[in-house]
């Protein structure tokens, strides 16, 4: 086990070179600020060269596989490589309880918000020890490990409320590691598209939220980040073929971007045939071993559950289209999507400011 270099809380991977030497300032705060959806390429497409967060971008760096915010905020939670912790995308099918659950609000996929069990399901069956705890736990307590979002016991709903509260919490006495989650601007770009004017008007809130906080703090290093992109995207839908449908054993799922199939024994073959002859131009297809032979999901001792979780087959969007079972009758499909493999969902910035 490596341990990270600051706060000596375990981890299985190495730490980063440039963000330990920053580290190493021993700031009184470290604050990880992360934007849902802010890759790279949104920010080009949308900020001037001459913004407060462009002028202190230092580099682009891939977001895990899938990118998806399940699977990547859970890596920045726990420290865990998606392959080690399973929260591998937004839907799962657990066999424990023959269902498949949308693992953060814990419903049955497809219901209309109908709880999957009287328990969460993810946290049961895939539980990991957060960063929040290792820190406290490494450094007996000395170093306050806190996070601000909608969702957390400093419940912000706004990014101008998360801003004041970080703000609050970096003038108390103590060191302090902040993480900060806000689910824009993806939010808006799966409703509008990327390119929309009101994506940019989110953006450009959000730097000059950001510029304000950073001007009013002192002895606080400032890392600024996302969990993905998104492309904007068409839809096909695999109910239109139904002898591909008759090689499902259920419905796919994890992500529309990054699909797993559970394939009927002895249809392997046709299955094969049928979705490269569908969908070969936009989806490259992998079969278990081969995702599990690339280290794919990342590297690190896979959780007990990743065979199964897998499923038989693995297809990843390489382009713009997109493909889902069916349309969601009760939800218009998304404008813009993530979790495939192009640069634009995958890369995501490196933004520091070190006060």
């Amino acid at each position: 086990m490596m341990k990270w270099k600051h706060y000596g809380a375990e981890s299985s991977h190495a730490s980063y070179p440039y963000i330990d030497d920053l580290l190493a300032r021993d700031y009184m705060n470290v604050v990880v600020m992360l934007f849902d959806g802010l890759g790279t390429r949104i920010l080009e497409k949308h900020l001037p060269e001459d913004n407060f967060l462009k002028k202190h971008f230092v580099e682009s760096f891939s977001s895990v596989f899938p990118p998806t915010t399940t699977a990547a905020t859970v890596s920045v939670e726990s420290g865990l490589s998606p392959a080690e912790h399973g929260w591998l995308g937004w839907s799962i099918y657990f066999s424990q309880i023959d269902t498949t659950v949308s693992i953060f609000p814990n419903t049955i996929s497809g219901s209309k918000g109908v709880q999957a069990a009287d328990y969460h399901v993810a946290r049961k069956f895939l539980p990991y020890k957060d960063i929040f705890t290792k820190i406290k736990e490494a450094t007996d307590n000395k170093v306050q490990a806190i996070c601000v979002s909608p969702y957390s016991a400093y419940e912000s709903k706004t990014v101008n409320q998360i801003c004041m509260t970080v703000n609050d919490l970096c003038h108390q006495p103590g060191k302090k590691y902040i993480y900060t989650y806000w689910p824009q601007p993806d939010y808006d770009m799966h409703d509008k598209g990327t390119k929309h004017s009101r994506i940019r008007k989110c953006i450009e809130k959000i730097n000059d939220e950001v510029e304000a906080l950073c001007s009013s703090v002192e002895n606080t290093l400032f890392v600024i980040t996302a969990d993905h992109g998104l492309v904007d995207t068409d839809w096909l839908f695999i109910s239109d073929y139904p002898d591909l449908c008759e090689c499902l054993l259920r419905n796919p799922c994890i992500e529309t971007r990054a699909l797993t199939f559970f394939i009927k024994a002895g249809k392997e073959e046709s299955f094969e045939e049928l979705f490269n002859k569908y969908f070969g131009k936009f989806y490259l297809l992998m079969t278990k071993q081969q995702v599990k032979e690339t280290h794919l999901f990342g590297k690190g001792k896979e959780h007990p559950l990743f065979d199964e979780l897998m499923g038989d087959y693995l297809a990843i969007a390489t382009g713009n289209t997109s493909i889902d079972m069916t349309p969601n009758p009760n939800h218009p499909m998304f404008k813009a999507a993530h979790a495939g493999l192009t640069s634009d969902e995958m890369e995501i910035p490196l933004i520091v400011i070190k006060k």
